[in-house]
């Protein structure tokens, strides 16, 4: 069986959807001998920002001299990219041999039942464990693929439980409620963790868990405050104080919404040093000026100037619309979106339509997706708006349309970020 091969029997676990619920993932990590057991997790969930917390925390650990694996989902280009160590996706060949090695347990989960074949994250996530074992990591920064207490990955007791901002999405799985969202979140908050969030509506609900785990708890904009000093193009400088002191850092990520995550992720560091594990000044402002995460209000052209950005939900789409009125001011931008159908779409275009001059509605390479036709429906009120076919063609007919001092913004979900970068030829 070769890499291509593999990738198609692993997509083709889809097919057995979402499982909420930590039965299967137990028996098959048992099965290969609990990897995870023993690791060291800086585990992170939350509705946005997770993925950004996540690259700024791996990479300043690196920098601190720790081996360092990261599980992220979803991909935006290669499957590869879901698991690193040290900065690096996994091989071609260890997708492949994890793979081969994982048939034994999964023939044995499904010799009774079908319906007990670990699904496609149940089974990338016992890839990520086994993938960390196997390379000795010091640490583990790991985000949640939906939720958290019934997660695939809430088998790990994490060192440091974060929760990013809390806001209503997968309302058909996790709740109606932000307050029945957030207590999903906080089921990765376990009687070892230390925990990071951030000032919101759903802090009461992790307040109540944090006492009923007598675990203590950092609030960013309560215990720990981000303030930034200076930003352009090239990036932005942010000053974090709180018991420790202050930290002044210099991301590359554009976006005032990387303010807070920033801020979160230093505010973790700062646990995972109360914890025991060494973490210099040094390492927290070069990893941090050093991370690199694909997709985040990323330039990846200058004529036109290209943003990729991976706003997937309202919330990221209000932030994403804020931002760039704040780095772009007074520019209208020929937008080019796909948006994912389990969205808010009236939501997303009022947040994205009133900076746009022109929209590109597309659909992007899933079966999950709207359709053109109802995405640019949804923005006409706002700007004048075409249907394309595909990601490619939208932003090929949007360069066409370009001038060379015009924006172009490609956003409206990992999707479609991912097959934009793809297109243009960009490496996450």
């Amino acid at each position: 069986m070769d890499y291509q091969t593999t990738l198609e029997h692993l997509y083709r676990l889809e097919r057995f959807g979402i499982k909420l619920g930590l039965d299967n993932i137990r028996r098959l990590l048992s099965l290969l001998g609990d990897p995870q057991r023993g690791l060291k997790v800086l585990h992170v969930t939350g509705t946005n920002g997770k993925g950004s917390v996540c690259a700024y925390a791996a990479s300043v650990l690196r920098a601190a001299g720790y081996r360092v694996g990261l599980y992220t989902s979803p991909h935006l280009v290669r499957f590869n990219e879901r698991i690193r160590v040290d900065g690096e996706p996994i091989t071609d060949d260890d997708v492949l041999r994890l793979w081969s090695g994982m048939q034994p347990a999964i023939q044995r989960m499904t010799s009774t039942r079908v319906v007990d074949h670990p699904t496609f994250f149940e089974v990338t996530t016992a890839m990520a464990f086994e993938y960390f074992r196997e390379k000795k990591v010091d640490l583990a920064v790991v985000e949640v693929g939906m939720g958290g207490r019934m997660d695939a990955t809430n088998v790990v007791d994490g060192l440091v439980a974060v929760i990013t901002r809390v806001d209503l999405e997968h309302t058909e799985h996790l709740g109606k409620t932000v307050a029945r969202i957030a207590r999903e979140k906080a089921g990765i908050i376990k009687p070892t963790s230390r925990v990071v969030t951030v000032d919101q509506e759903a802090l009461p609900v992790i307040e109540a868990r944090c006492r009923e785990l007598h675990v203590p708890l950092s609030v960013l904009g309560r215990d720990v405050h981000a303030e930034r000093i200076a930003g352009d193009l090239r990036g932005q400088a942010v000053v974090v104080r709180g018991a420790f002191g202050s930290v002044e850092v210099q991301t590359p990520l554009l976006g005032s919404f990387q303010v807070e995550n920033l801020g979160i992720a230093v505010a973790a560091l700062e646990e995972i040093r109360s914890a025991g594990l060494p973490i210099p000044d040094e390492a927290i402002r070069s990893g941090i000026a050093s991370v690199r995460w694909a997709a985040r209000m990323e330039i990846v052209r200058t004529s036109p100037l290209i943003v990729v950005d991976g706003a997937h939900n309202r919330p990221a789409a209000e932030a994403l619309g804020a931002s760039m009125a704040e780095t772009f001011p007074g520019r209208k931008a020929l937008l080019v979106t796909g948006i994912l159908n389990d969205k808010d779409l009236p939501g997303m275009a009022a947040a994205l339509g009133p900076m746009a001059r022109r929209v590109f509605a597309c659909r992007p390479k899933t079966h999950r997706a709207y359709d053109a036709e109802e995405v640019a429906a949804a923005f006409r009120p706002y700007a004048d708006s075409s249907v394309m076919g595909s990601v490619r063609e939208a932003i090929d007919a949007a360069i066409g349309a370009a001038r060379p001092d015009d924006l172009l913004l490609i956003t409206g979900s990992i999707y479609t970020a991912g097959e934009a970068l793809d297109h243009l030829g960009v490496r996450p």
